[in-house]
């Protein structure tokens, strides 16, 4: 056995025996004179020694050098908060060692978790990243406080954390959970702001194309509470009135505009609960009734079914508006081109 090295605080050693080469460390302050084995390397085989509650033994395979990733001392990975994941807190009883090489896939097999030395790099490097990200927020934090209270402070205000893979990877549904309706709407005027960036239609369309298709969704949620809470609590016909008088051209892409039908000049004193205009510019009338109301009543005289006194009441009443519609097309016709026309476009002919 021959030192090889001395440190500050260590002498380092060397055995050989055979192909085989044991490494050993001795504190220069231990008076027993003790010497740790650290690692045993045969070809590009190391064997390293590790004090885990469940890992004993890390393997490197296909390395002429140890990796810069675990110390050569013999006190585990060099990035504190990995070694100390795996010697304190990672228990498992079906684990009692690592192999690490740049070729293996990732996964286990037996009592050993196979790693890939690039892939172990890469949570090395995000460890290290979220570290000094964190490191510079606490700067930050501290500058902005004193230019609020003191402004004649020569800093300036810094927004943090504007590092991009490190938000990206904070963006998980734990973060939903916590997030207030004020700190999700400042999240989507960010989306906004960020697809300003882009100059390609195609790329404007796509991404136009996806938050609209979240809001729609996020809406319809809403919608969809509030109509089981009117089906729970039965309301007057009113507020079903109310309700699909706002959410209407929700439930059909086909329409378009909702028309105020008081506007339109008809002999009419009775007005339909709905009037819409769908793509064609053809209109729709809607009358609504309760869900309870009856439909049909049975006729056990000649055993058949008629519509209910209810139903053929608003038969009539269809029946009636669509009259109207026809004896006033005109009115109708410019209603719907003044309320569909835009600033770039004209509005649709009935």
């Amino acid at each position: 056995m021959n030192q090889i090295q001395e440190t500050k605080n260590l002498y380092i050693f060397k055995e050989i025996s055979g192909s085989t080469s044991t490494i050993y460390r001795q504190h220069k302050e231990d008076e027993s004179e003790e010497k740790v084995k650290i690692f045993t390397k045969n070809g590009e085989t190391f064997e390293y020694e590790f004090e885990g509650k469940s890992v004993k033994l890390i393997v490197f395979e296909g390395f002429k050098e140890l990796p810069k990733i675990i110390t050569p001392f013999g006190y585990g990975f060099e990035e504190r908060s990995l070694n100390n994941f795996f010697r304190y807190n990672f228990v498992d009883k079906r684990i009692n060692k690592i192999l690490i090489s740049e070729s293996t896939e990732s996964k286990r097999v037996g009592a050993t978790l196979y790693f890939n030395l690039g892939e172990i790099s890469d949570v090395v490097g995000a460890i290290n990243q979220e570290q000094r990200a964190c490191n510079d927020t606490k700067k930050i934090l501290i500058k902005n406080y004193l230019v609020t209270v003191f402004p004649e402070i020569n800093f300036d205000h810094q927004e943090t954390n504007n590092n991009k893979k490190l938000i990206l990877r904070n963006l998980n549904d734990k973060l939903i959970e916590q997030l207030t309706a004020e700190e999700i709407e400042k999240i989507g005027s960010f989306y906004v702001k960020a697809a300003r960036k882009f100059k390609a239609a195609h790329i404007i369309k796509r991404m136009s194309a996806g938050l609209m298709k979240n809001a729609q969704l996020i809406t319809l949620q809403e919608i969809i509470t509030k109509y089981e809470f009117h089906l729970e609590k039965n309301p007057p016909e009113s507020t079903w009135q109310a309700f699909f008088d706002e959410y209407i051209t929700l439930f059909d892409s086909r329409y378009v505009r909702k028309l105020n039908y008081k506007n339109i000049a008809t002999a009419l004193t009775k007005y339909p609960d709905l009037v819409l205009v769908d793509i064609y510019g053809y209109l729709d009338f809607y009358e609504l009734k309760k869900s309870g109301t009856k439909l049909l009543q049975y006729d056990s005289s000649h055993k058949t079914w008629f519509w209910s006194k209810e139903v053929s009441m608003v038969i009539s009443q269809a029946s009636d508006y669509l009259q109207k519609a026809k004896e006033n097309a005109f009115s109708y016709s410019q209603a719907i081109k003044t309320e569909t026309e835009t600033k770039t476009e004209d509005g649709f002919r009935s």
